[in-house]
């Protein structure tokens, strides 16, 4: 009882720096007087409640009666020689004028809270008697819980500090998770902070040698913090986001925008173009394909021509020898006028077979014309989709992408360092929230919703680093596609290069057909002009009745005429020879130049199945943005008044830690409606290695009022 002494008398100094002034009291026979109490709890060992003691408190500035109220088994004065009495619950004191301190006794010991200590050493449980003095490995176990069966608001509105004291002599290796450690001297002291409404599950492990420690203690106070959180950064910061958000909503409008016009753009002119390129390819192709029916034409003309031409200078060659024959003969020519003239027949016959090879040679210019016509065609058609694709190439790049969103009032470049410069200060606010969140849930409060606004930062985070990613990846493909274009435009730029010199071959080669055709032309008027003549030849001598001189002056002409005509014969064969060798050389151009057109239609078709490729990736492109516009929309539409949100989500969250909305109310009775404070102190015994006590003489001392006042309250 003596060391019990101490420990209130301690407790109860220590409570004189703590609690404040009390008001005046009110005189009244049967109303409470106000007071403070301190309500020092005894445990056993295991945690259990001991009794309970409680000392109340009165601050008078006249002299008079106080009344309170408490179940207690017995009362006692602890600084005045007042008179003090009690029944049935009440207690009166005939006060005098200052501070009154009085103890009662409680018959019941429930507290507020449930409170379970349990200790372990090598893994076996030990009551605090029988761990005393051993060594080995402790855990030291303490569960605070909220008491069912006391029928008070003080486990929501107070919070707890345990203290558990360790000698560090005895005790090393210590690891208590959650404590705030201090060295006192020798000792480590830990210290736990439970908050209101809050349980505690305490776990201190050590390596102990003889092991002794101090009784655990708890207090329990009201906890009132004044917390003054300056959430502007905050919420600045939120501002800062939603503006942003706004922005991206904008942007994510005018890429929507965009999108749209790219597609009509890609839909209209790109496919238009293809289109086009279709349709040039295919004329392209069937007009190689009739130069190639007309160069084999050509080819099966020439052929017949040399053919002709190898006719005719045998016919010349044996036309000669008739003429020489008939010089021969021309002696003997009247006796031999029917030979002459079957003779002539047969010379008026061959010229007429060479007028019928001549006649037969058609060169005709409407062939030449339309190949002429095809190829300029081609050109025109070539050099339309090199314009096209220029075009094309203008309108793919970022860069135009870029100005058409500065069009529509948004900087991408801007908003792509915006959402970088947002996102990771969203990062560092989240992680300084972290931070406090991972210290609160330490402390014991419940953080979950803080958590789930913390989530919710998170994801509006990574959220902008997505919306740069998609600008990012966008650049990549507007890219991406322009240097395709720009390969494409160079291929077109060099077919149309080189279908130039084709058509300047072309234009050459009709030319050069075109002189053939006349010499041929003029050649088949010389035969018919012979044939004419040989006519009128065969008449006279069939007439017989010129003489022989007319004979010999139409035999000089004849002659004349056979040279002349050898010499034709001669050239016109070369001639023959050197056209059919230059329409092969035709024909190989034109199979060349369709299957030219061949390839020519068939990358025309790839093109367009590109372009369609392209059509449909810029209707999902647009698409896309459509869902990106509705997304940024649904996202500002649910970040507006989100700084507010924040701000009150705060303000719970420090109302439900600070318990300031508990009432507070006496712990002795309810009849005490004037209690100015309230605070528990919850001790156990020390755990001492119990030593022998040797009997004392009892020495009869004579005390002085100060000694006797000390010993009152059970200082030595």
């Amino acid at each position: 009882m003596k060391n019990k002494n101490k420990f209130i008398a301690i407790a109860l100094l220590a409570s004189f720096s703590l609690t404040a002034l009390g008001t005046p009291i009110a005189y009244a026979a049967e109303k409470s007087t106000p007071k403070e109490e301190v309500v020092y709890v005894n445990l056993n060992d295991n945690g259990s409640v001991k009794d309970v003691e409680v000392v109340n408190i009165f601050n008078t500035d006249k002299a008079g009666t106080i009344t309170d109220y408490g179940n207690y088994s017995s009362v006692r004065n602890m600084n005045t020689t007042d008179k003090i009495s009690y029944s049935n619950g009440k207690t009166t004191i005939d006060a005098s004028k200052g501070r009154i301190y009085y103890e009662g006794k409680q018959k019941d010991t429930a507290i507020p809270w449930d409170i379970s200590i349990s200790y372990f050493l090598d893994g076996k449980e030990y009551s605090a008697d029988e761990i005393a003095g051993k060594s080995g490995k402790l855990k030291i176990e303490i569960k605070i819980s909220d008491n069912k069966n006391s029928n008070d608001n003080f486990y929501d509105g107070f919070a707890l500090q345990t203290s558990v004291t360790l000698d560090t002599d005895k005790c090393s290796n210590i690891t208590a998770s959650g404590a705030t450690e201090a060295n006192v001297g020798s000792n480590k002291q830990l210290t736990y902070t439970t908050m209101p409404s809050k349980c505690a599950d305490i776990e201190i492990t050590a390596d102990v040698k003889d092991f002794e420690m101090s009784g655990i203690s708890i207090n329990a106070v009201p906890l009132s913090l004044e917390i003054d959180i300056d959430d502007k950064e905050l919420t600045d910061k939120v501002n800062e986001m939603t503006d942003a958000i706004t922005k991206i909503d904008d942007g994510a409008k005018s890429v929507n925008d965009g999108a749209g016009e790219l597609k009509d753009s890609v839909k209209g002119e790109l496919k238009g173009g293809s289109i086009q390129l279709l349709e040039g390819a295919e004329d392209l192709k069937k007009g190689a394909s009739e130069l190639k029916g007309g160069t084999v034409q050509l080819k099966d003309g020439t052929a017949s021509l040399k053919v002709g031409a190898e006719s005719l200078d045998s016919g010349i060659s044996s036309l000669d020898t008739g003429i020489k024959t008939v010089e021969s003969g021309l002696k003997q020519l009247n006796e031999k006028s029917g030979a002459l003239t079957g003779g002539s027949s047969q010379i008026k016959n061959s010229l007429i077979t060479i007028q019928s090879a001549l006649n037969g040679v058609s060169l005709s210019t409407d062939k030449l014309t339309e190949l002429s016509s095809a190829s300029s065609q081609i050109k025109s058609g070539i050099s339309q989709i090199t314009s096209g694709i220029e075009q094309l190439e203008q309108n793919t790049s970022f860069k135009a992408y870029e100005a058409v969103m500065a069009q529509n009032g948004l900087d991408v470049e801007s908003l792509r360092q915006s959402n970088a410069a947002a996102a990771e200060n969203i990062t560092l606010t989240i992680t300084s929230l972290q931070t406090q969140v991972e210290t609160l849930k330490q402390a014991g409060f419940d953080t979950s919703e803080l958590e789930a606004q913390l989530a919710g930062l998170s994801q509006v985070a990574q959220l902008l680093y997505a919306n740069n990613l998609c600008i990012g990846g966008t650049e990549t493909y507007l890219n991406q596609i322009n240097s395709s274009i720009d390969e494409l435009l160079a291929g077109a730029k060099n077919l149309e290069a080189k279908y130039e010199e084709f058509d300047s071959a072309i234009n050459e080669l009709i030319d050069t057909v075109g002189n053939l055709s006349y010499n041929v032309s003029v050649l088949a008027d010389a035969i018919n002009l012979l044939v004419s003549s040989y006519s009128e030849f065969d008449s006279g001598l069939n007439e017989y009745t010129d003489g022989v001189a007319a004979i010999v002056s139409g035999f000089n002409q004849i002659s004349s005429g056979c040279t002349t005509l050898t010499n034709g014969s001669k050239k016109l064969y070369s001639g023959a020879r050197l056209l059919d060798d230059n329409t092969s050389l035709v024909v190989d151009g034109a199979s060349s130049l369709y299957s030219g057109t061949d390839s020519l239609n068939t990358g025309a078709k790839s093109l367009d199945e590109g372009i369609e490729k392209l059509v449909d990736g810029a209707e999902k492109l647009q698409s896309g943005t459509d869902k990106l516009k509705d997304g940024t929309k649904e996202l500002s539409d649910k970040t507006d008044g989100l700084d507010t949100e924040i701000s009150d989500k705060i303000d719970d969250m420090i109302d439900s830690m600070t318990g300031s909305d508990v009432e507070l109310k006496s712990f002795t009775s309810d009849k005490n409606t004037s209690v100015n404070s309230v605070q528990f102190v919850i001790k156990t015994d020390d755990i001492k290695v119990e030593e022998p006590e040797e009997p004392k003489a009892e020495n009869k001392e004579n005390l002085s009022f100060w000694q006797k006042l000390l010993k009152l309250f059970g200082i030595e």
